[in-house]
């Protein structure tokens, strides 16, 4: 579906690299691109739809290449929903998707067959007619859904699709991305922030960071790596050439306290006890861990020097915890000193050097 290698690209000749030197295969199905805001994702996706022409490197679409000349025939085959949108605040959605539709190359009767169609799927059916001045944050992206779908593409980019919507909007869009890809038999490219969207649809995945990717592969190959997560105990503490010598089994990927986290190269988990045996080490507990893929991204974007592991992220405050109190908060009691009151208009600030005689009156009276 796209291959690209030492993909490079600059916005200008002088300015570093947006992409650096990117080589990645990825087939037919809904692949997600993950990553940190300004990791890259929205570069890539322009480059991949011709919109940015690599500086350096090179790849495909759909089998044409990239910045070729007959690169302009992919507009027929591809569909893209950008993060942000430019809706025609006084045109109803069916005016602009059947537009849109002849801007990717159908004929007017064409596109407006096709919107009605589309408008339908995407769950606007009832609200065709409507001017999207009217239109919740939900509904205007199924309208950009909408516009990427109506020339039925073989491929279509959804850049941070569910931006800006509640958890229900939420599900209900990551509802349509999987009905894309299995009604309508499109392929996906899905860039998100949120590890959670592409959990839940993704059946490959691609982390970029800077630029550069991180870690991809397949959703299944990476759980399968993570079956191989194991925490070993052993009855007494090991020495430095058995602490050495558990790269055999795999890669160590934190010690701690008489704990070692390995990611096993094999899955047969006897092999550790065989290890063991061998070495003359009492191993007392094999504990299998199971990642949750955050923990996985944050792995792959933060490494930890020297142990091929990544920082455990400091954990969110709980609703029932208030923030730190201030140094000159009233100690014992969780209170905040109460900040000074602002000058009423019947108060002037003094003049330095001059006595405040008026003000003192002005308080006897009161």
């Amino acid at each position: 579906m796209i291959a690209f290698e030492n993909l490079e690209v600059r916005y200008g000749a002088t300015a570093p690299p947006a992409l650096k030197g990117l080589t990645l295969t990825l087939d037919r199905g809904i692949v997600g691109l993950l990553g940190p805001n300004g990791a890259g994702k929205s570069t890539l996706l322009k480059a991949l739809l011709g919109l940015l022409r690599p500086s350096a490197g090179g790849g495909t679409v759909l089998g044409i290449p990239l910045g070729a000349p007959e690169a302009a025939r992919l507009r027929g085959r591809i569909g893209y929903m950008p993060e942000y949108d430019a809706l025609i605040e006084d045109a109803s959605a069916y005016e602009q998707v059947a537009f849109w539709g002849e801007l990717s190359g159908l004929a007017p009767e064409a596109a407006r067959d096709r919107a009605h169609e589309v408008l339908y799927f995407v769950g606007l059916d009832e609200a065709r007619y409507r001017p999207v001045s009217g239109y919740s944050t939900g509904m205007r992206q199924r309208v950009k859904l909408a516009q990427a779908l109506v020339h039925s593409p073989e491929l279509v980019f959804l850049d941070e699709p569910t931006n800006g919507l509640d958890p229900d909007g939420r599900r209900r869009m990551l509802d349509l991305v999987l009905r894309v890809r299995a009604e309508l038999d499109t392929g996906v490219i899905l860039a998100s922030h949120l590890l959670a969207d592409v959990e839940r649809v993704a059946d490959q995945l691609v982390i970029l960071d800077q630029g550069e990717i991180k870690a991809a592969g397949s959703m299944a190959g990476l759980r399968r790596a993570l079956a191989r997560r194991v925490e070993l105990r052993f009855l007494d503490p090991l020495d430095a050439a058995q602490e050495a010598a558990l790269t055999e089994l795999g890669a160590v990927l934190e010690a701690r306290n008489g704990l070692y986290d390995l990611e096993l190269a094999e899955t047969d988990p006897l092999g550790v006890f065989r290890w063991a045996e061998a070495k003359g080490a009492t191993l007392v507990q094999l504990t299998p861990r199971h990642d949750r893929l955050d923990e996985v991204l944050l792995r792959a974007l933060h490494p930890v020097r020297g142990t091929g592991l990544r920082p455990t992220p400091p954990e969110a405050p709980r609703p029932d915890q208030a923030e730190p109190a201030p140094d000159n908060a009233v100690r014992g009691t969780g209170l905040r000193p109460t900040p000074p009151e602002p000058p009423r208009p019947d108060q002037a600030e003094p003049v330095p050097g001059f006595p405040s005689t008026m003000g003192a009156s002005v308080r006897e009276e009161r």
